[in-house]
C-alpha cells in the first residue's frame, strides 16, 4: 500500500502517513513502515514528516529499524490547538535503497539529546547598557513587540530571537532592522541561550562571527523593485512564537502587519526551521499581496572578488567562501532557491549580492546555510570544494524526497 505524499514546511522529506488505517484501532502499539531513497545518490540525516493529526499513539513508543537500532524523533503541535499534528524525524540511507521502521509502545518515554533551538529571552524594563548581561530575562515562547521597542534598547535578549543547530546558529534583529546574522560555533552544544558576556568576542562556544550593517547579512528577505532592495522595517504591530524547539527541529513564526512598502500596506507571515546535523534554515514567507516581487542574498566582504553561481533545472544557489569573518576568518555563506521562483542573480546592490525570486501563490521559500572554520573538527568543512559539494547535497535531498509504505 503506498501512501499519500506531500511537501511538508521542511520539504527534505514530506510524508502523510495514514496511521488510522491499522485495522480500526483508535491508538497504536505497533505498526512497521518502509522509508526509501529513490536517488542516485546517498541522503544524510533526510527528515521524515509524518502527519498524526486526530490519531492516538501510545503515552509511550520509541522507533526502531529490524537491528534494533532506534531514531530520535519528536512530536509537535504546529497550529498549538493541544493536539499533536506531525511526528517528526531523520535518517540517513544509501542510493536506492530502503529501511523498515516500528514505532514499538514502551513502558516509559524516550528521551532524546536536544540538538536545536529557538532562543527567545526578554525583560520588562528597557536597559541599553547591560543588552546582554543581566538576570532579568526571562524565556517565553511568544513575544508580541512593545511600544517602547526600538534599536539597542536591551528588551530583547540577542537583539532578537537566536536559533541554532549542532553545527551553526543565527539571528535577526526584531527591530526595524530585520536583517539576519550568523553565531559560528565551536561546539556542538547548544550555546546562544546561555550567553552571558560580549558574543562578539571569541569564547568557548563560538562568537558572532558576521558584520551585516545595511547589507541582507545572509538571507534576509526583502522586497525588490527597480534595481533596489528593501528589507521589512516600518509595519504594525509584530509578533513572534516558536512552534516547535528540537529536539531534531525548530520552528519560529513571524508575523508583520501593515508593512507600509511602495505606497500600500501588506501583510506577512515567516517561518523560519532548523533541522539536527544540517547547517541551513528554511525560510517560508507568505503576503497577502499577489504583485510583489522579493529578494535575498549574502553581505559582500572586502576579502571575496565574486560570488560563485551555480544553476540546475530544479534549483538555483550562489555561494562565497573565503576570509570574511569580522576577524577575516574563513566562512563559507549559501542561498539556495527552487527554481519554482524564477531566481534571477541581480549583481551587486547595496553592498550585497542579491538575488530576485518571484512568488507563486504569495510565497516564497528558500534556504540559506554556513560554515565556519573554527567548528569542531570532526564536522569542519575545510574548503570551498567540500562546501560546494555539501550545498549540493543539501539542495538534492531538498528537491527529491524519500518515500514512505506502510507495510
Amino acid at each position: 500500500m503506498k501512501l499519500n505524499l506531500y511537501h511538508s514546511s521542511s520539504k527534505l522529506v514530506s510524508i502523510i502517513l495514514l496511521l488510522y488505517m491499522l485495522n480500526g484501532c483508535s491508538a497504536i502499539d505497533h505498526v512497521e513502515f518502509e522509508i526509501s531513497n529513490p536517488n542516485d545518490f546517498a541522503v544524510e540525516n533526510a527528515a521524515v514528516t509524518i502527519s498524526i493529526d486526530g490519531t492516538e499513539l501510545p503515552a509511550h513508543f520509541r522507533i526502531v529499524d529490524n537491528d534494533g537500532n532506534s531514531y530520535p524523533y519528536q512530536l509537535d503541535d504546529l497550529d498549538k490547538n493541544g493536539s499533536t499534528e506531525e511526528l517528526f524525524l531523520q535518517i540517513s540511507l544509501d542510493a536506492n535503497s530502503s529501511k523498515t521502521l516500528a514505532i514499538q509502545e514502551t513502558s516509559e518515554d524516550q528521551i532524546f539529546e536536544p540538538k536545536t533551538d529557538f532562543t527567545i529571552k526578554v525583560r520588562n524594563e528597557v536597559d541599553p547598557d547591560n543588552m546582554q548581561v543581566g538576570s532579568d530575562f526571562e524565556s517565553v515562547k511568544k513575544y508580541t513587540e512593545t511600544y517602547d521597542y526600538k534599536q539597542d534598547n536591551g528588551l530583547i535578549f540577542l537583539e532578537g530571537p537566536g536559533w541554532e543547530s549542532d553545527l551553526v546558529g543565527y539571528r535577526f534583529y526584531f527591530d526595524d532592522r530585520n536583517r539576519f546574522d550568523i553565531f559560528g560555533k565551536s561546539t556542538p552544544e547548544l550555546s546562544l541561550s546561555k550567553i552571558t558576556e560580549n558574543y562578539h568576542d571569541r569564547r568557548d562556544w563560538g562568537a558572532d562571527v558576521l558584520k551585516v550593517s545595511s547589507t541582507l547579512g545572509i538571507g534576509t528577505p526583502a522586497y525588490f523593485k527597480e534595481g533596489k532592495f528593501y528589507t521589512i522595517e516600518k509595519t504594525g504591530t509584530k509578533s513572534m512564537e516558536i512552534l516547535a524547539d528540537g529536539p531534531l527541529r525548530s520552528i519560529l513564526k513571524v508575523n508583520y502587519p501593515e508593512w507600509e512598502i511602495d505606497g500600500k500596506t501588506v501583510d506577512v507571515e515567516m517561518e523560519l526551521e532548523i533541522h539536527a546535523n544540517h547547517r541551513y534554515t528554511e525560510l517560508r514567507l507568505s503576503t497577502d499581496s499577489d504583485d510583489m516581487t522579493f529578494a535575498t542574498g549574502l553581505v559582500m566582504h572586502p576579502n571575496i572578488d565574486e560570488i560563485i553561481l551555480k544553476d540546475s533545472p530544479s534549483y538555483s544557489y550562489g555561494y562565497t567562501w573565503g576570509d570574511q569573518t569580522d576577524l577575516d576568518e574563513g566562512l563559507g555563506m549559501a542561498v539556495i532557491i527552487p527554481e519554482k521562483y524564477n531566481p534571477g542573480y541581480e549583481g551587486e546592490l547595496q553592498d550585497t549580492y542579491t538575488f530576485s525570486l518571484n512568488p507563486v501563490n504569495s510565497s516564497i521559500k528558500y534556504r540559506f546555510l554556513a560554515a565556519w572554520e573554527l567548528e569542531p573538527e570532526q564536522v569542519r568543512i575545510n574548503d570551498v570544494n567540500d562546501f560546494e559539494t555539501y550545498i549540493e547535497q543539501v539542495a538534492k535531498q531538498w528537491k527529491k524526497p524519500l518515500s514512505v509504505t506502510k507495510k
